[in-house]
């Protein structure tokens, strides 16, 4: 069974915490070598990224991808989740749907 673990900015850290993620606070260490420690761990299987953490380790990320693809393993997965200031972007519920499912919906067709 795989661990869930996340590299995120020190607000949201404690919370995190508290739901049983094995949490490192970013704004206390290094979030680069962090991700490269976690990616390293058989044991974590999930490695969340708060948007503006996900930002700063992005070369990394590619980087671990790209050496675990090559050597056929699947994990861990990065999530990227809003940050306390919100999503960087804003997306209607129409946008949201495509990127999903790849299909275009007309709500206010359905409305009627």
């Amino acid at each position: 069974m795989y661990v869930v673990a996340a590299v995120v900015n020190g607000s949201v850290a404690p919370g995190f915490r508290l739901v049983g993620v094995r949490t490192i606070d970013a704004d206390r260490e290094d979030p680069k070598e962090a991700v490269k420690k976690l990616a390293s761990d058989p044991e974590v299987g999930i490695i969340i990224l708060t948007e503006d953490v996900a930002e700063k380790v992005k070369e990394e990320v590619e980087e671990i991808q790209r050496e675990k693809v090559s050597r056929g393993e699947a994990t861990p997965i990065f999530v990227t989740v809003p940050g306390p200031e919100g999503p960087a972007e804003e997306f209607e519920i129409e946008e949201i749907v495509k990127k999903a499912v790849g299909v275009e919906i007309d709500l206010e067709r359905i409305e009627r």
